[in-house]
C-alpha cells in the first residue's frame, strides 16, 4: 500500500480547514505523504470537483489515495464513500464528484464509510473532511483493508455524475465551456476526435460561435503560435479544445462564462 494521499477541496486557504485535515492524517500516520491537488474549487461546485479529479488522477502513482471534499450535502443523509478502482482509491461524499474519475479507471469495489469505526468519536455535522474522510484515508494508508473501514455496497448504487457530451450537427460540433482557468483560458468539452470528425486538424481554420460572438481562428499547437494579444485555438494539456489569448485573458475578452455553449465548424 502506498502512503500517498492527495487532497482536493473547496476550503481555500484563509481558514484553518486544510491544515487541520492534514494534522488529523499525520496524527494517525506520521509517515503519510500528502499532496494538495487544489483547494480552490469553486465553493460547493461538485461538477468542478469531479472535473479536476478526472483530469488529474492518472498522473499519480498507482495506489494513491484521493480525498475529494466538496460537500454541500455535509450533515445530510448522503453516504460517505471509499471507492476502490483498478489502480487507485477515492474517498469523499456520495454526490457524484468521485464518479467520473473512478469510472474512468474502473470501479472494483465501493464501501460506505459513513459510520466507519475509525471516524472521530465526536464527529461534527459540518466538518466530515476532518472527522471522517481524513481518518479513513489515514488508516487506509497504513494498510487497513477497505472492509475494515466500512461495509461494501453495490457499486451501481452510488450517485452518478456525467459530463455533457458534444453533439455533431452536420459539419459542426456543438459543445460547452466546462472550465475557465486562472489565466482566463476557455476549456471546452470538445476534444481532438470531435474536431477530426468535422475535418479539422492543425493548421486549419475554424469558425467559432461563442458568447454571442463569431470569429475565425487557426488550430495551433499553443497560444505562443499567435502574436501577443491574439486569440489562439488549440488542444490543451488535458486533451480538450481550448481558446486562449497570448498574454491575455480570453474569458474576459470574449465575455464568456462556464456553461456557455460553443459551436465549431471547419471554415
Amino acid at each position: 500500500m502506498e502512503s500517498l494521499i492527495v487532497l482536493l477541496t473547496d476550503f481555500g486557504y484563509k481558514d484553518p480547514y486544510v491544515g487541520v485535515v492534514k494534522g488529523v492524517i499525520k496524527g494517525i500516520n506520521p509517515d503519510a505523504d500528502i499532496i494538495d491537488l487544489t483547494h480552490e474549487v469553486s465553493r460547493q461546485n461538485v461538477y468542478e470537483a469531479a472535473l479536476m479529479l478526472f483530469i488529474s488522477y492518472k498522473y499519480f502513482p498507482h495506489g494513491t489515495i484521493f480525498v475529494s471534499v466538496v460537500d454541500p450535502g455535509v450533515g445530510s443523509t448522503r453516504k460517505a464513500l471509499l471507492v476502490k478502482t483498478k489502480n487507485y482509491y477515492f474517498i469523499g461524499p456520495d454526490n457524484g464528484s468521485l464518479y467520473p474519475a473512478a469510472t474512468d479507471n474502473g470501479i472494483v469495489e465501493v464501501y460506505d464509510v459513513s459510520n466507519s469505526p475509525f471516524k472521530s468519536k465526536n464527529t461534527s455535522y459540518t466538518f466530515h473532511g476532518r472527522d471522517l474522510f481524513a481518518p479513513v484515508a489515514a488508516y487506509l494508508s497504513l494498510g487497513l483493508d477497505p472492509g475494515q473501514l466500512g461495509f461494501r455496497i453495490d457499486k451501481n448504487s452510488i450517485v452518478k455524475l456525467e459530463f455533457p457530451k458534444p453533439k455533431l450537427l452536420n459539419r459542426n460540433v456543438k459543445g460547452s465551456i466546462i472550465y475557465i482557468d486562472v489565466f482566463g483560458n476557455i476549456m471546452t468539452n470538445i476534444n481532438r476526435e470531435h474536431l477530426g470528425a468535422i475535418g479539422v486538424d492543425y493548421g486549419m481554420e475554424i469558425t467559432v460561435e461563442v458568447g454571442g460572438k463569431n470569429f475565425t481562428c487557426r488550430l495551433v499547437p499553443s497560444f505562443s503560435y499567435v502574436r501577443q494579444g491574439e486569440i489562439a485555438c488549440y488542444i490543451n494539456s488535458w486533451g480538450f479544445f481550448e481558446i486562449g489569448v497570448n498574454h491575455g485573458n480570453a474569458a474576459k475578452i470574449l465575455g464568456v462564462k462556464k456553461g456557455d455553449p460553443i459551436v465549431l465548424a471547419k471554415k
